[in-house]
């Protein structure tokens, strides 16, 4: 066994991380590199996003992916967006002990530690929970609004609009592998309290980002400003972990409730909150949201968040 290999068996939720941030560090230096050295690249980002909003779509998978097959330098979203799950395949592979079955076992809607039952109930309350905040879009965002716009881009359905963006988040789709299918339950199994596991990831996940804020940086920002914004994307993902934590157990491991999850809040995020749903200052409605959500299952659940038998 090489040393990495018997690094990554004795320390796989490090190896893991540590890996995910070189990833999207090392994507990060290529794209400033070639924004600061080919002119005709330094402004396709902008671009796509300006095209996709222009065409009554919003930023996920498939609005992305035509733009990136036309300009492979933007193919670095997709890189960056899997690092987690790059980074979590190769550690399981490197660690034995079946590694990669257990994570493989992460993909089944329902997972070892519950029943069909018990985990039909879970996506059930989910989809529930997202119908309901939909209805209650246009009273709470107030009149003149209208969801539909940016949701029916996939056939005219508003349903199937946001069915699929639930799935077709770049987010939750491409990084929750790494992070509740491989982290999760090895930090649950360290920690006494998934609380605290929880925790821990939440921030693992906020500073894994702190790369791709280069480019904001860059283009120069108000130092305050940008402090307070990373307090609150830091919160967010504390409250994300929470629930995508507690609804993964519910399910016994699968890691797909994290995938709705995630996907769902980047969904109302991207195709909603920044359209025409009202802010709170620095907080986005789907942000306060996630938060009440967050306080109401460490209230109803406490610190074992529903914890996996398998787990501890």
């Amino acid at each position: 066994m090489t040393a990495a290999a018997r690094f990554s068996a004795r320390r796989p939720v490090l190896a893991f991380y540590l890996l995910a941030l070189l990833i999207a560090s090392l994507v990060m230096v290529w794209t400033v590199v070639r924004f600061t050295t080919d002119p005709a690249s330094a402004g396709m980002l902008g671009e796509m996003v300006g095209a996709i909003y222009a065409s009554g779509q919003y930023i996920n998978i498939a609005s992305m992916l035509p733009h990136a097959l036309a300009r492979p330098d933007l193919l670095g979203i997709f890189v960056f967006a899997a690092a987690p799950s790059i980074a979590a395949i190769i550690v399981a592979a490197r660690s034995g002990g079946g590694g990669l079955g257990v994570l493989a076992a992460r993909l089944r809607p329902v997972g070892p530690d519950t029943t069909s039952r018990r985990a039909l109930g879970v996506y059930t309350g989910m989809l529930a929970a997202y119908a309901s905040g939909f209805a209650a879009y246009d009273f709470v965002a107030g009149p003149g609004t209208t969801i539909t716009d940016r949701l029916t881009w996939l056939g005219g359905s508003v349903l199937a609009g946001a069915l699929a963006g639930l799935l077709l988040d770049e987010g939750g789709t491409l990084e929750e592998l790494g992070w509740r299918g491989f982290a999760w339950p090895l930090l649950q199994a360290a920690m006494k309290h998934p609380l605290r596991a929880a925790l821990l990831l939440g921030t693992l996940h906020w500073a894994w980002h702190l790369p791709r804020e280069v480019l904001t940086l860059l283009g120069g920002v108000d130092p305050a400003g940008f402090l307070a914004a990373q307090g609150v994307f830091w919160a967010l993902c504390l409250a994300l972990a929470v629930v995508a934590g507690y609804c993964v157990n519910l399910a016994g491991g699968s890691l797909w409730p994290a995938v709705l999850v995630h996907g769902g809040s980047n969904l109302w995020s991207k195709a909603l909150s920044d359209h025409v749903a009202p802010t709170f200052g620095l907080i986005d409605l789907r942000s306060l949201l996630l938060f009440v959500a967050a306080l109401a299952i460490v209230l109803i659940a406490g610190r074992q968040l529903g914890r996996m038998h398998e787990a501890g």
